[in-house]
């Protein structure tokens, strides 16, 4: 259960308190490590030039068979070095005249361990605490008797806990400045993280897309969090613009004949009621013909609206079709629609896309629909396919000038258009199309007259036929 309110109580921290804490916590682990290791080393690097020093007098003094500890000059430099010496000889501690005997230094068990045959030749320990703590050896000399030598270790322990003061003061403060540092380095790491919250606080809030983008500093992780996020913004914005643009323009051209259609099936209900009533011209059968018509039309536009509102087709649903058969196949559904008063002449290469057929055909039948749709009577429509680019031409009126740019927008119908049935929604289905498969579209005029409508699709030629058959010679692009 503690436990469980530990981590929920983390859990609760922002991101920069947890890598701030985590920072503090690592830092103060490797302080308090540092501290032991080093306090450890300082005390026996200590320690160990006082036992060295030790060592070094008890041996002189043992050695020197000449002069013995007990002498005045001796005792004085001895304890100008801190130090004091007592020797024990069978047993009994004898004292240099007028010298302190120091005789509570002396262990019994320690000097009867130096003495013993095969003993060690000295042994080193500690005596007394606080003020008297002290480093005694007991080293056994030439002569039989030992030498108890001490020296006090009071400035050891002074050193040791001044060092000791030190290392804890200077991890409290590398603690702190770590877990600062940590604070401040999260700061900055997460601040787009901040603004992308913000942002996409902002989106929920007033459902508005075209916010300001966010910044994006570096190439890390969070920088590429940053872009992606602001791809997702200006995608889904630009999006909502098509659809609000969809809809609007929809609305538009759907008021037309769905008023047309309210009006004529009003004066069908008027004429039902009131028979006595003089049917306007061409009676009750003209009506029912304009009801179609306008239901055709209705249903049409209707159409090309969902198509112009279908997402992407998916990629799993796109396949390696030839595309040249695509616009055979469009071209020979499009000849019965001519009623024999245009021509549709075909020079295809062969051209192999990854795409969709059914999406594709409906482009390329809009294409035609169009050329025949101007094309003058006993005219001819030609279409061409070449390494992917397919031109369909027409003798018509042509497009004016200030047209061109806009005839694959959606709605947009030019003044010469307006009187003739269709929705303007053909040739913006044309491009739409053409884009999702990763092409273009453009448009001009035709030397002579005409129109010429193009669209160009990525893909590659079909390897030729071994056995010989080829496309044969074809007549020339249209200029």
């Amino acid at each position: 259960m503690i436990r469980r309110l530990r981590a929920l109580s983390f859990r609760a921290l922002s991101l920069r308190a947890r890598v701030g804490l985590l920072t503090a916590t690592a830092v103060a682990l490797a302080v308090v490590l540092t501290s032991l290791v080093s306090t450890a080393v300082y005390s026996r690097l200590l320690r160990g030039e006082i036992d060295q020093t030790l060592i070094t007098q008890a041996r002189s003094l043992g050695d020197d068979q000449d002069r013995r500890p007990g002498d005045a000059r001796d005792m004085r430099v001895l304890e100008a070095l801190g130090m004091t010496v007592t020797i024990v000889r069978d047993g009994t501690v004898i004292a240099p005249p007028g010298a302190p005997s120091g005789t509570g230094d002396v262990d019994a068990a320690t000097v009867a361990r130096v003495q013993a045959p095969g003993g060690p030749p000295y042994l080193l320990g500690d005596a007394g605490s606080g003020a008297g703590h002290r480093r005694v050896i007991t080293l056994r000399a030439r002569d039989g008797s030992v030498i108890v030598m001490t020296r006090s270790l009071v400035q050891l322990d002074r050193a040791e806990a001044r060092f000791g003061s030190f290392v804890v003061v200077a991890g409290l403060a590398a603690v702190l400045l770590a877990g600062g540092a940590g604070i401040a380095v999260a700061g900055a790491g997460l601040s787009p993280v901040r603004r992308l919250t913000r942002a996409a606080a902002r989106v929920a809030r007033t459902q508005e897309l075209d916010t300001r983008p966010i910044e994006v500093t570096g190439s890390d992780e969070t920088a590429q969090l940053a872009a992606s996020f602001n791809a997702m913004l200006a995608a889904l914005n630009r999006s909502r613009e098509r659809q609000r643009r969809l809809v609007a323009d929809a609305g538009h051209e759907l008021r037309t004949p769905l008023t047309s259609l309210r009006t004529n099936i009003d004066l069908l209900v008027q004429m039902r009621a009131h028979p006595e009533r003089t049917p306007p011209h061409g009676g009750v059968d003209a009506l029912l013909a304009d009801v179609r018509a306008q239901l055709r039309e209705l249903t049409a536009l209707v159409g090309d609206l969902v198509e112009l509102a279908r997402d992407d087709e998916p990629a799993h649903r796109r396949t390696r079709l030839r595309f040249d058969q695509v616009v055979r196949e469009a071209a020979e559904r499009a000849r019965p629609r001519a009623a024999g008063q245009v021509t549709i002449e075909c020079d295809l290469r062969p051209w192999t896309v990854h795409g969709a057929a059914t999406e594709l055909s409906r482009a390329v039948t809009n294409l035609l629909d169009n050329a025949i749709k101007f094309s003058p009577p006993g005219g001819t429509v030609r279409v061409v396919l070449r390494d992917g680019r397919l031109t369909v031409s027409d003798r018509g009126p042509g497009i004016a000038e200030a047209d061109l740019p806009h005839v694959f927008e959606r709605f947009y119908r030019s003044a010469a258009a307006r009187s003739m049935p269709g929705s303007g929604l053909g040739l913006a289905i044309v491009r739409h199309t053409a884009e999702q498969h990763g092409g273009t579209v453009r448009a001009r005029n035709r030397p002579g007259g005409g129109a010429v409508l193009c669209m160009h699709l990525p893909g590659s030629p079909v390897p030729p036929d071994p056995g010989g058959g080829g496309a044969g010679p074809s007549p020339d692009l249209p200029s």
